[in-house]
């Protein structure tokens, strides 16, 4: 059954999906962006025309089951009504169908579960950043049996270590794409020019969407005549708060870019990606590396070089040595090629953590982590030092130091470059626990079955350097705590 619809009910999103859901090329669908971009409403307006209009079956999914009925059904349910395809479709406890076709909802509080799929044309993951990725790997096997069978996912942008992006977007090339739908019967399909996107991966099976407030006819208007759409000043002014006082919070939930959230309770509170984050380079200077001898995830290195001049501290790159490279020796020659690379003549100084300066007894030399290190950097460079202090410097003093200088409070400033995407990422998520330190939660690798902190490691490779580069100020801001505090320092 065909229906006729005003184009003005329909954003300019449901054109570019309308037509990729008619695509047999694609077999991947991703939109993510901000909010109030009316992802799943036109998500759920798609999918309602394609039951009501082709007897096309989704199977629409939550992560868990008790968020069905206010959050994707609602969304489902709401389409009824819009488009006045009450008469045609029946609804029932997280069921919609017709004659011939149905969008079931289903909670996935266990990727086993889904099975089945064979009388499915569109799989859909609503929110897929609450899945796993073995939810999701679940759903590439099991849906087949039919031609043209797609999977679709929304969600909104979230840390860029995130599986969704690390496993599947970062793996594939991607091809920039029109921002308008080319024959669609409204010439109003055209996305935010600014900061939406629309791109193809090389292989041709997988589209990829972003999206924004801005594209959303019932926040901003309609283009053509704003009584067409709705303009929700609320909306627009809650943003345009956010975007002079909270830019990280702007720029992940406004603009839809990839970012981590603050909760109040980072350890790093005066970090600020916007503030603290700028495009570096290597120069002809020394270079300070700074090491953590943990080895899970990996044996993780920082790299800085310092301008005296203009009192900046500068992280110009990052070197995650994962296994099989997470080892003294492995890891030093890694860092070898990363000098050598960059042309580098200078001294290297080595700072890190006090703990990797212990004798192991597993060698029958008995050298330390560092013993290791330091020998391998000097079979390349004779100029080596070792800064490595004796004792650490107490994790809740030094990072207090640390956010000092992110405040401004003194002569010196640091800068992130804003490619080290993993630092990055680290400084932005670590919390602070009730004493002050680091909160570092373990996790259970699930191959090796063996516990690891995932995130700190680059954050503690950081005061090690700091500390170390600021001696005399690091001892006057305790004496200065001392003094306000004694029982801090104690």
């Amino acid at each position: 059954m065909e229906y006729n619809f005003a184009t003005h009910l329909f954003n300019p999103l449901f054109w570019h999906l309308r037509a990729a859901l008619q695509n047999d090329e694609l077999r991947f669908i991703f939109i993510y962006g901000g909010s109030s971009a009316a992802k799943t409403h036109t998500v759920a307006q798609a999918f309602g025309l394609e039951l009501a209009q082709y007897n096309n079956s989704t199977m629409a999914l939550r992560k868990f089951g008790v968020d069905i009925d206010d959050s994707i059904y609602s969304d489902f349910k709401g389409i009824g009504s819009d488009l006045k395809l009450d008469e045609v479709l029946t609804f029932q406890k997280h069921l919609i169908k017709t004659e011939k076709a149905k969008i079931r909802f289903r909670g996935l509080d266990d990727s086993e579960k889904l099975k089945g799929l064979s009388q499915y044309k569109y799989l859909y993951y609503n929110e897929l950043t609450q899945f796993e990725e073995a939810d999701y790997d679940q759903g590439r096997k099991r849906l087949r049996g039919r031609p043209g069978q797609k999977i679709i996912a929304d969600w909104n942008p979230i840390t860029e270590k995130h599986w969704i992006k690390t496993s599947i977007l970062d793996k594939e090339t991607w091809i920039e794409q029109p921002l308008n739908v080319p024959g669609a019967p409204t010439k109003y399909t055209q996305l935010d020019p600014e900061h939406s996107s629309v791109h193809i991966n090389a292989r041709g099976n997988m589209l990829l969407v972003k999206t924004t407030y801005k594209d959303n006819y019932w926040v901003v208007g309609h283009p053509k005549n704003p009584a067409k759409g709705f303009i929700d000043k609320h909306t627009i002014d809650d943003f345009e708060h956010d975007k002079i006082h909270k830019p990280n919070y702007y720029r992940i939930y406004g603009l839809g870019n990839w970012g981590v959230i603050k909760t109040g309770s980072e350890f790093w509170k005066s970090f600020e990606e916007t503030a603290n984050t700028k495009p570096v380079k290597y120069e002809q200077l020394p270079i300070h590396v700074s090491v953590d001898s943990n080895v899970r995830p990996y044996v993780t290195i920082s790299i800085w070089q310092v301008d005296t001049g203009k009192r900046e501290i500068l992280q110009i790159d990052e070197l995650l040595c994962k296994t099989p490279n997470n080892n003294a020796t492995k890891a030093a020659l890694n860092l070898l090629e990363y000098l050598r690379a960059k042309g580098h003549q200078d001294v290297v100084f080595v700072h890190g953590d006090p703990s990797g300066k212990a004798e192991n007894t597993i060698d029958e030399d008995c050298k330390s982590f560092f013993d290791k290190f330091i020998a391998t950097l000097k079979t390349g460079y004779s100029n080596v030092r070792d800064m490595v202090q004796k004792s650490a410097a107490r994790v809740a003093m030094s990072g207090g130091f640390i956010n000092e200088i992110y405040e401004g409070k003194m002569l010196w400033k640091i800068f992130i470059g804003n490619h080290c995407i993993t630092s990055i990422d680290d400084y932005n998520s670590v919390q602070e626990d009730e004493n002050g330190n680091m909160a570092k939660t373990k996790v259970m690798d699930p191959i090796t079955k063996k516990s690891y902190e995932p995130i700190g490691h680059i954050s503690d490779t950081k005061r090690y350097f700091i500390v170390g580069l600021l001696k005399e100020e690091y001892a006057k801001y305790i004496g200065k705590q001392k003094r306000r505090r004694p029982e801090w320092v104690s």
